[in-house]
């Protein structure tokens, strides 16, 4: 094999090996940092629903509370309030004997609920009976009771009617989706909400067959679970949660195919890129390379054939490398010393040098913005040290009113706040000690009173979320407007204060 060949080839197999190499540490690590954007953002929508929900039960006792101020209620009035809010299939009155004497059901009126939960625990306080199957009326609800003149008023909500809050899969994607369910008496575990795969309404199955993520939930383990199977038998990242005062767990799952889909083609296309291309460098580079260490040698070979052959005149050229220099300097010894005579010899193996190229690697680290930039909650990057916006979704530029990033990023929070919060607090001094609150655990979740940038206040739910990249500190702000659910709050008082106004 020639000298040549042999170098190219050698070039080629190094090179090769090394550009798999680091390829495949490229795909892993990227595929890594693809991984953990996904789980941060799936992490921040499972918050936001599961304040959703408790924020929704809130308000159920709230309802509860201020319909008890009441000096009495009848039949009518408890079938209007059910006809009124759609959150109630069923307000009833319970007496200190716990017999319904009062009900928007009729039928249910003398039926006795001495030993019911929702009875039995609310003679003080309110209470929250847990999700369960209402043998009466053949329904999957949660029931919420309190205090009322010495009775016992209770209001019932069916189960499906948490499909209003699980129905906004934004940020989800093609595949994402929401699932409760909860354990039985028997300890079936019962899915109560629409399944996006599934036209089956209600599911019961024993709790050993539920998929992991629903287990975790029910067993109040929340977690993070990567690889775990859905209801489908399909892979998945998903987000376990549990409301306790609801008995009930939730789910929050993509399918991991979708989550890594588009990035693992581009991944495979870039790295296909990087070696077709270091691969053509290498080879032009080991040919020149192949070319400047033969040449000297082949000129020498040339000489001591014409030695061999008697002309002794020969002048031996000087090299530029080492070694090449090294033997022309034996031969022309050689030469002085024999003189007339012509010495057969043979080339010998030297060790030569021939340089070390020196690896080249590359990093390519891409930002994943999936779901991100399509979630319809304002979601704003802000960097430290000065924590101040780095980025922002289209939800955040619409919400605060802003043109576009670049203005977003020549802002700072507390341009986006008024002087002070509602406790009276400074903005500034109350957003430091989020801000240092999300960095020491890692979240943070409050209630905070916003400024667009037209001047005009609004309420919002804020969760902060630290991460790193690149060894920095960054902390990714979610917000979702109240303002809906405030004049939504604003109806149910002043229907309240209509059916006051009737007494």
């Amino acid at each position: 094999m020639k000298l040549a060949t042999l170098l190219v080839f050698s070039f080629l197999v190094v090179t090769l090996i090394g550009t798999f190499s680091s390829t495949y540490f490229l795909y892993l690590n990227s595929e890594k940092i693809i991984v953990g954007q996904v789980s941060l953002n799936l992490q921040s929508d499972s918050q936001l629903i599961e304040k959703s929900v408790e924020t929704f039960l809130n308000e159920q006792k709230n309802k509860i509370e201020l319909i008890a101020t009441q000096s009495e209620l009848s039949n009518e009035e408890l079938l209007n309030m059910v006809t009124i809010d759609d959150s109630f299939y069923e307000a009833f009155v319970v007496n200190s004997s716990g017999i319904v004497a009062f009900s928007s059901d009729k039928s249910s009126i003398g039926l006795d609920k001495s030993k019911d939960a929702y009875f039995i625990n609310a003679r003080n306080q309110t209470y929250i009976k847990p999700a369960y199957f209402s043998s009466s009326t053949k329904k999957y609800s949660f029931a919420v009771s309190t205090p009322f003149q010495g009775s016992v008023l209770v209001i019932r909500t069916d189960l499906s009617y948490f499909d209003n809050i699980l129905s906004d899969r934004t940020g989800l994607g093609e595949t994402g989706e929401s699932l409760m369910a909860f354990n039985n008496e028997k300890n079936e575990t019962t899915y109560f909400t629409k399944r996006l795969f599934s036209d089956k309404a209600i599911v019961i199955l024993p709790f050993a067959q539920a998929p992991l993520p629903m287990q975790n939930a029910l067993n109040d383990i929340e977690k993070l679970t990567l690889g775990a199977t859905d209801y489908r038998g399909v892979d998945v990242i998903s987000v376990s949660n549990y409301i306790e005062s609801l008995g009930v767990g939730m789910v929050t799952k993509i399918d991991y195919s979708e989550a890594m889909g588009v990035s693992r083609d581009q991944l495979i296309k870039l790295s296909f890129i990087l070696l077709v291309l270091i691969t053509f460098f290498v080879l032009v580079m080991s040919i020149s390379i192949s070319f400047w260490i033969v040449r000297p040698i082949r000129k020498i070979t040339s000489d001591v054939e014409s030695i061999t052959k008697g002309d002794l005149s020969v002048q031996l050229e000087k090299s530029n490398l080492f070694e090449v220099q090294n033997l022309i300097n034996s031969l022309n010894r050689i030469l002085a010393t024999m003189k007339l005579a012509i010495l057969r010899t043979g080339l010998s193996k030297s060790d030569m040098g021939l340089g070390e190229m020196e690896k080249a690697k590359k990093e390519a680290e891409e930002k994943y913005k999936l779901m991100y930039e399509t979630s319809l909650d304002a979601r704003m990057i802000l960097e430290s040290p000065k924590w101040n916006f780095s980025a922002g979704n289209p939800a955040a530029l619409k919400m605060f009113n802003i043109k576009d990033e670049a203005q977003l990023i020549r802002l700072t929070p507390n341009d986006l706040s008024p002087k002070t919060q509602s406790d009276g607090k400074l903005s500034s001094i109350k957003a430091k000690e989020m801000i240092e609150k999300a960095v020491k655990e890692g979240r943070a979740f409050f209630e905070w009173t916003h400024k667009r940038y037209n001047g005009e206040n609004f309420s919002a739910n804020v969760l902060l979320s630290r991460f790193e990249e690149g060894g920095k500190v960054y902390i990714q702000a979610t917000v979702r407007d109240l303002s809906p659910e405030k004049k939504s709050d604003k109806k149910t008082l002043h229907l309240s204060d209509k059916i006051r106004g009737r007494k």
